[in-house]
């Protein structure tokens, strides 16, 4: 079968579509025939060797959906022939993948498996970054790229709260899309500064809560969205890690603000019991219409140019690959 493999850090050349032997499944897990991969930014930003390099050539790639082709020994409520959405640490791009039965959840009819497949780490981090910070009607929060994956469930899912949502976004072609996805207000950050456009938006009061997925030089401006008493959380790292000096220049504020750190990875090694509860809010948020991704299709073979494009900023919504 045909795999992605990472030979080197560096650019998109460095995704090289080999042939491997299909894997097997062992012991409480099943093998997914593939028909749709998402791709995440943290697989760019392994590939870029930022954070965590594994060991060279290594394969790729989280979030897979499927039918069901093996079930390994001990598995007895999947089967042959089901449909399931999948989690591995590495090597969704790929004609087939294995992974724990646990982890893998039936996609019900009403839930196409590009969009099942957009939900393991786009669709969980929306959903704990809304629960956990206990967002309510009464909340206001600003997300980063608004019309990303990430950004497209924080619209939908905060619709369906009934908190305020305020999209950040770098085109008006990238603000209609936040619109569709939910969104009470969307800035062109481009056309206008977010910390005034949110001042405005929120008479006067700020945020409650930033969700800020970009980090880099100029993550202090999310202290500045925020008003009194509230929180910043980074998820993600697109123009990479904050500086120490910047990480703390909250301390000086004098809002009573606070800061803090989100790894989906954690939520899933430590909190597995809420996982499947987790999933199924989501699927029920597609089936009922509230929750709007574009998605865009790509062969896996075009995975180098996949990346290049979310890379460049180029794409709204999720690129699903497909074998």
């Amino acid at each position: 079968m045909q795999m992605v493999h990472m030979t080197a850090v560096g650019g998109p050349e460095v995704l090289e579509l080999v042939d491997v032997e299909q894997p097997k499944p062992g012991p409480g897990h099943v093998r997914v025939a593939n028909r749709a991969i998402a791709i995440n930014f943290h697989e760019i930003n392994e590939r870029r060797g930022q954070g965590h390099t594994p060991e060279l050539p290594a394969p790729m790639g989280s979030d897979f959906a499927g039918i069901i082709d093996e079930v390994g020994a001990g598995v007895e409520h999947l089967k042959v022939g089901d449909r399931v959405v999948g989690m591995t640490l590495r090597g969704a791009y790929a004609e087939k993948t294995c992974a724990p039965a646990v982890i893998a959840i039936p996609i019900p009819d009403g839930v196409t498996e590009e969009q099942a497949a957009s939900c393991p780490v786009a669709g969980l981090t929306a959903h704990f970054l809304l629960h956990d910070n206990h967002v309510g009607p009464d909340t206001t929060v600003v997300a980063y790229a608004g019309a990303g994956s990430v950004g497209c469930f924080i619209g939908g899912l905060g619709q369906r709260i009934g908190c305020t949502t305020i999209a950040l976004v770098s085109t008006a072609d990238k603000a209609e899309i936040a619109k569709r996805a939910g969104y009470t207000h969307v800035v062109v950050y481009r056309d206008e500064d977010p910390v005034a456009a949110v001042t405005r938006l929120t008479g006067g009061a700020g945020a409650d809560l930033v969700l800020d997925s970009v980090g880099g030089p100029k993550f202090e401006q999310s202290y500045d969205l925020c008003g009194v008493d509230g929180t910043v959380v980074l998820f993600g790292h697109a123009a990479g890690d904050p500086s120490p000096a910047l990480l703390l220049s909250f301390l000086g504020k004098g809002r009573n603000l606070g800061l803090r750190h989100y790894f989906l990875g954690t939520t899933l090694a430590t909190r597995l019991g809420e996982i499947l509860a987790a999933f199924e809010s989501l699927f029920a948020a597609f089936e009922d219409g509230d929750l709007y991704l574009p998605i865009t299709r790509m062969p896996l073979a075009e995975v180098r140019e996949a990346h290049r494009r979310i890379e460049a900023q180029e794409t709204v919504g999720k690129i699903i690959l497909q074998p």
